[in-house]
């Protein structure tokens, strides 16, 4: 056995860890995206869904941190998108801790108008759900 496999092995058996949900993420944490209509924090029943599988990955994950973090497009003004930004990125962390992610373990982020136009700016109406970091 390699000397780093045998390193990983006795850290699993030392930590009491079965399977595993609490072993860092081999590619990367999860990401999750919501995506909004134009100048909205609504959420929709797609978004739900996305928020929904967020939650049951953060449930298999219990020690991971969650980050939130909300988009706007480049349209209207800054101090409107930042205020927009930070209303998807609460609307998305209120779902979460209503499908039962503990608040504690959530930190929100509006990053305000991101992209530019016209390319960008559906994927710019975005709220980013990271499962770990």
């Amino acid at each position: 056995m390699r000397r780093s496999t045998w390193l990983a092995v006795a850290a699993i058996s030392l930590l009491g860890l079965s399977g595993c949900a609490d072993l860092p993420f081999l590619h990367g944490p999860p990401r999750f995206v919501v995506f909004f209509q134009p100048n909205s924090a609504a959420l929709r029943a797609p978004g739900r869904a996305v928020i929904a599988n967020a939650a049951r990955a953060a449930a298999n994950h219990p020690l991971a941190p969650v980050t939130v973090v909300g988009a706007a497009d480049t349209k209207g003004s800054t101090p409107d998108n930042i205020r927009l930004s930070n209303a998807r990125a609460a609307a998305v962390a209120a779902q979460l801790i209503a499908d039962g992610v503990a608040s504690t373990r959530i930190a929100v982020e509006g990053l305000g108008p991101v992209g530019s136009p016209p390319a960008s700016e559906q994927a710019s109406r975005t709220a980013t759900i990271t499962i770990g970091r």
